[in-house]
Parts: structure tokens; sequence; C-alpha cells
């Protein structure tokens, strides 16, 4: 609120020394509506300068409910593991060790990641492993792995709420009309979640069959050139999964090489990298002193709001990212070989060298997250910037909003401490009168500043008007 009332006063400075009869076009306001026109008008030019010096107007340009929703719906589709996408012997999606909700990377960027062999595949992952397996035991166990795991098909937030056709787009007719607008957006946002959720799994269950049907097909083929070469070889299953690696966070399983930390060389899962983000913008942490009183957030100036980088996991160091040295022994998947048609080495059983290194770890130093080798957290939530922005934003405009209702009430009610303290009907003594020059009444000055903020809208309009009738 401090910056609202500092941009009136240098609008009052502006206009010391001019009269206040002005030209034709022009009128005096003098009464309350006027007045509340002129600072509702001087608070939405404050805010927008601040959204323009953001540059945050066209990028949270509003959308509609539909295309919303649709953009929803693409972001969920790129989360579900198909099992014709994968990138040596891992895939493109989560295998879900976290819930929906919580991924909300970019997909599109970390496919590519993948694909470009810059980070981990998403492996699906072994509860226990034990180095004494025998070959078959280690196929027959891998073979048996799902897709993806298991989703609680019903949550509670979801209980009692009507999802309707899910192959129809519109839903309306699930929505109350007897209820308040704000009422049945809400109902709506609901629906929609709950519909959303089912879809998921809906299109995940989908291609849980066919990974399936597919390996049940591929069983029954006695020729090895007519399986689908989308599914990993048996070769393939032993290889990646012979040699496996416990990640310190979910402590799950995972095939060699994982993702390293750039700082301090830990094996981390791309399940659990994806995880790690900023926090929520807030306002830097200061020291409280007892003296002063507390000065709340709405007070606060939203330009100091600022989002701490993501720090690492394990030794707690800033701006946290990953290496990943891909294998060198298994190119399949986009970009190599068919997963079918791989066949392991001949001295895969002795001597095998897949890049990980899994007794030392990597033996590459830490590097710096600007090292083009690193993928940090960042990268994979590129809209941390815009979202910083947008929270500055809303708070300008709730500031905004907040002065501008306090600042009606000074003018409309007569009971106001403000006022009441101005209307005294005691004379001035000689020291009252001293120290009213020495302080000004605060209602006459945000009177004066309602006042030269409407003959500056006056005077605006009228140029403009004059500037039409010269283009004429």
């Amino acid at each position: 609120m401090g910056n609202t009332f500092a941009k009136l006063d240098e609008n009052e400075n502006a206009f010391k020394g001019r009269s206040t009869s002005v030209g034709s076009g022009t009128m005096r306001p003098n009464n309350i509506a006027e007045r509340r026109r002129g600072v509702s008008m001087g608070l939405s030019n404050n805010v927008r300068s601040r959204a323009n010096s953001t540059g945050s107007q066209l990028m949270y340009k509003k959308k509609s409910t539909r295309e919303r929703d649709l953009i929803k719906e693409s972001f969920a589709k790129q989360l579900v593991v198909r099992y014709d996408e994968s990138v040596d012997g891992g895939y493109l999606a989560p295998h879900g060790c976290y819930t929906f909700e919580k991924l909300d990377y970019d997909p599109s960027l970390v496919r590519s990641l993948i694909t470009a062999r810059k980070l981990a595949p998403f492996y699906i992952p072994l509860q226990d492993f034990d180095e004494s397996w025998t070959r078959d035991e280690l196929i027959k166990i891998v073979d048996g792995l799902p897709l993806h795991a298991a989703v609680n098909e019903n949550p509670e937030e979801f209980e009692d709420i009507p999802i309707g056709n899910l192959k129809r787009q519109n839903f309306d007719e699930l929505i109350d009309k007897s209820l308040s607008k704000k009422e049945q957006r809400k109902q709506r946002s609901k629906i929609f979640k709950a519909r959303l959720h089912r879809k998921r799994i809906m299109w995940q269950e989908q291609e849980n069959v066919a990974f399936l049907e597919q390996k049940l097909e591929s069983k029954r083929e006695p020729n090895p050139s007519k399986r689908n070469l989308a599914l990993p070889s048996p070769d393939l299953n032993h290889t990646i999964y012979k040699k496996g690696i416990e990640c310190p966070i979910c402590f799950l399983y995972y095939p060699e090489p994982l993702n390293y930390s750039r700082c301090c060389l830990q094996p981390i899962c791309t399940e659990c990298f994806v995880q790690i983000k900023r926090g929520d913008p807030h306002f830097p942490h200061e020291e409280v002193d007892p003296t002063k009183p507390v000065t709340s957030d709405d007070e606060k100036d939203p330009n100091l709001l600022i989002s701490e980088p993501a720090s690492c996991a394990y030794c707690a160091t800033p701006n946290f990212g990953i290496t990943y040295q891909p294998p060198t022994n298994r190119k399949t998947g986009i970009g190599g070989m068919p997963p079918g048609s791989y066949k392991a080495p001949r001295d895969d059983e002795i001597n095998v060298n897949d890049g990980s290194d899994s007794e030392e770890g990597p033996r590459t130093p830490s590097k710096s997250p600007e090292d083009p080798e690193v993928v940090t957290s960042d990268m994979i939530r590129p809209d941390w910037k815009a979202k910083l922005d947008k929270e500055r934003l809303r708070l300008a405009r709730r500031s905004a909003n907040a002065t501008a209702i306090h600042v009606s009430n000074q003018l409309v009610d007569p009971d106001h401490p403000s006022r009441r303290d101005s209307n005294t009907d005691s004379g001035p003594t000689p020291t009252t009168a001293r120290s009213q020059r020495l302080v000004p009444n605060p209602m006459a000055e945000l009177e004066n500043q309602m006042v030269e903020q409407a003959i500056r809208l006056s005077l605006v309009d009228e140029e403009e008007r004059k500037s039409s009738q010269r283009h004429r």
C-alpha cells in the first residue's frame, strides 16, 4: 500500500502550482462518486504499470474453460506409460511411485531429455534385489512386472462426485443449475478433476492390457522374428536388471546407470528427481524486531517476493541438478535398435561394461549448475519465473483493492476515526493550531489527491478529444 500512496504523491507534486480552474470540457469533482472514480482509476493505473513492468499481461492472457481443460488433458496423456516408447530398457513416463497430483513438471521437456540420453529413463523398479538370483529367476521376475503401479481408483476426495460419460467432452448436465454461479464453478471444477482422474486410470489401463496381451502373444509365437520387437528381449531384461542399485530416496531398486547429483555424486532415480522443485514464492525471512510492529504481507512490496532454487536432497547445495552417463552396451528403443532384437554379448556373464561402474559410482567430479551436462530441477519446470510474476501481480492487485476500500470508507463513513478526528468542534488553541500547520490533516490530503486525480483524467480526456477532432 505504501507504493500506491507514493504514486499518488507523485501525481500531486506534478500538479502543484496548477490552477484548479481548467479549460472547457473539464470540471472540478465536487462529489464523492467522482472522487472515488479518481482514486480507483489512479490505483488501476498503478497496478497496470506494475503488470507492464513484468511483462505479465500477455503471459497471463485469460483462457476459456474449455481451453484450460484441453491443456490439462493433454498434460495427463503425456504421463501415460506406453510400452512401445522406450529408451535403453526404460520408459518416457513415470511408473507411479508418486500420485498424479505430484507430477507437475513439464512432461514434453522430460521426454526430450530422456530421448537425448541426458536423463535416465523411468525404469520399472524392483521392490527387492538379490545378487544370488539366477538368470532364469531374474528374467521371470522382471517379466512379471506391471507397466504401471496400481492406482487408487476412488480416492476420498472424489467420492459421491458424478463423472457421467467419459467419452463426451461436455458434462454440463451434471452441474446443478439451482446453485449460484460461484457454486456452479466450484462444482464444475470438482467434476472435471474426478473425470480427469478416472480418464488417467482408463488410459493407463488400456496400455497395461495391451502390454500384457503382447507379452502373452510373444510367448505363443515360436518364431522369434515374428514377435513384437517393441517388447524387451530376455537378454535385455537380464542385462539391465542384473545389477540393481537402490535409490536412497524411494528405497526401490533400479537398473544402472542412474542419475547422480551434480554436487555430492549421490544416485537418484528419475522418478524422485522430478519431484524436487522450488518452493512457493515468499517474502525474504527477516529478523523480528520486538520494538517495531509486524508488517503483514499485504503491506509489503510485491516486488520483494522471491523464489529460492531447489537444494540437493543429500547435501543441501542450492541449484540442484544431476548428471547422467548413458549405457554404452544397450542403446535400444528410440534412437537405437528395437528392444526385442537385443542380444547380449558373449562375454556378458563375465565382463560387462555398461558405463556405470556401480561399485565406485561415477568418476566425474562435481559440476556447476551451468555445465551443459547438468540437468537442473529448474530446467524441467521453466515456468517458475512466470509463477513468481503471477503471484507478484496478484498481491499488487490485492494491495490496490485494499487501499481503494480503505480510502472509500474514509470518504463515505462519517464515523471513521480519521474523519471523526478531523471534524472536532473545539476551537484551535495556539499550540494545536501550530501543530495542525506542522502535521497536515490526513482527510484533507486524501481529498486533495482525489481532486488532482480527477483533474488529471479530465485533462487527458480533453487532449484525446482535441486529438480526435484534428484527425477528422
